[in-house]
């Protein structure tokens, strides 16, 4: 995770990208606002907004949850990941099993990069990103993620 948050640090530094505009989510209650690439074809989803990069080898999404519904949403994400073939490498600290919210692990295409992030919007909501990415294609795709990340706010 530690990496993963640095790794993400770093690019928001160096990201430059073309930005379709801006996207509250989710839709009909906004309580964060993303900026995501026309690139990436986003589109609305239940809770929030999802979007592929060009290459198909990453994919992104930010969900709103609020104290009603954060773990339906959350249970939500690893549905959505195990129905798409996406499965976590076991993962240990000094030889005992522990959760994290960044793996490695794999898809039907090979290797990926799997992180669940949780970016407190208010006291009474959260956002929630899901990130899936071919560990071929993630460097590359990496610019546009961080400044979709970068760019995460509350909606106005």
């Amino acid at each position: 995770m530690n990496k993963f948050l640095a790794a993400t640090a770093i690019l928001l530094l160096t990201a430059g990208t073309s930005l379709a505009g801006s996207f509250n989510f989710p839709s009909d209650d906004p309580v964060a606002t993303v900026d995501i690439p026309d690139s990436w074809k986003p589109s609305e989803t239940d809770y929030g907004v999802e979007a592929n990069s060009p290459d198909a080898g990453t994919y992104i999404s930010f969900d709103a949850a609020g104290a009603e519904d954060t773990e339906e949403v959350i249970k939500g994400v690893f549905t959505f990941l195990e129905e798409n073939g996406v499965t976590a490498d076991p993962a240990e600290q000094n030889g005992m099993p522990y959760q994290t919210l960044s793996w490695k692990g794999t898809d039907k295409d090979g290797p990926v990069t799997i992180g669940v992030g949780i970016v407190g919007i208010s006291e009474e909501s959260l956002a929630i990103v899901t990130y899936w990415a071919s560990t071929e294609t993630e460097e590359k795709n990496n610019p546009d993620v961080n400044k979709m990340l970068e760019s995460i706010r509350a909606a106005e």
